[in-house]
């Protein structure tokens, strides 16, 4: 690697969006969001630390980690420089447009339900992924005629191999480096459970026993996460559900969700989002009619 270099593709049909990242020196995620589809990830070389949900997991080049919907996450540096990955993002429309049995649309998602997201598998099934996914960038990189048509069908490919081979490369929890430092991993757990509470940092601290400011800097060293960020989050995600699955007023799900201030809510939410709730919503309602 010698410089920095990015790749994007937007498939025509909105299901699809695909990133390939090549980073010279340190890099952690610096944007919080959440979104509505699917992710996948496959690091290329070099080694990243990736927090998704309550755990934190060290990811070596060759491993495929499976993102579900909604699901709360972030890549940190491990302390090693240098990376190039690739990201998808998959809507669900794109498993309904591709395959014709519904049996194997859900066998293609079900990794992403998996207890320790990834795939991790040996030779010589590694360097298929590796050149499959190398075959996608460089449709990217230099398209033709046939780019997005060829571009969907290699993201079900990918994930048709991944499903076949799941048995292979599975990994345990026995299997992974326990990097999210078992406070912290507590800390998490409780706020994944408590969210809807009025929490602050010196009250979750004290629950704890520790201090206000180590539990801020174990928190954000370990996760990639401020404690308010990560809060806000949990929110931000409740208060998306009920949107898509409720009638109640805005204000009722900003307090519901956790929030006893609708300005900073709505604040947290376009932040989160990048639309208002009231847009969210409408969104999503056009999107299931």
């Amino acid at each position: 690697m010698t410089k920095p270099f990015r790749a994007d593709y937007h498939d025509p049909s909105g299901y699809l969006d695909i990133e390939y990242d090549r980073r010279i020196g340190y890099f952690s995620m610096t944007v919080d969001h959440l979104h509505d589809h699917y992710e996948l990830y496959y690091l290329l070389s070099g080694e990243r630390i990736y927090f998704i949900k309550d755990r934190s997991y060290r990811i070596r080049a060759g491993d495929l980690v499976f993102v579900d919907r909604n699901a709360v996450h972030k890549t940190l540096d491990s302390g090693r420089p240098d990376h190039d990955r690739v990201v998808l993002y998959i809507s669900p429309e794109l498993f309904a447009e591709l395959t014709v049995s519904p049996d194997l649309a859900e066998g293609l998602k079900e990794p992403f339900g998996w207890n320790v997201p990834i795939l991790r598998l040996p030779s010589p099934g590694c360097e298929v992924m590796e050149r499959m996914v190398g075959e996608m960038v460089e449709e990217m990189v230099r398209p033709q005629a046939g780019s997005s048509w060829l571009l969907r069908h290699r993201t079900v490919e990918l994930l048709l191999f991944a499903y076949r081979n799941r048995h292979l490369g599975k990994v345990c929890s026995a299997d992974t480096e326990p990097v999210l430092h078992p406070k912290t991993q507590a800390v998490v757990r409780y706020l994944n459970d408590n969210y809807r509470k009025a929490l602050t940092l010196p009250e979750v601290a004290a629950a704890f026993r520790i201090s206000p400011h180590y539990l801020s800097r174990l928190f954000k060293q370990t996760t990639g996460f401020t404690f308010s960020d990560y809060l806000n989050l949990l929110r931000v995600k409740e208060a998306q559900r009920l949107l898509r699955e409720s009638d109640d007023s805005i204000t009722d799900i900003a307090m519901r969700s956790g929030f006893n201030n609708f300005s900073h809510f709505g604040k947290m939410f376009k932040r989160a989002a990048q639309m208002s709730p009231r847009a969210y919503r409408q969104q999503y309602r056009v999107i299931m009619s």
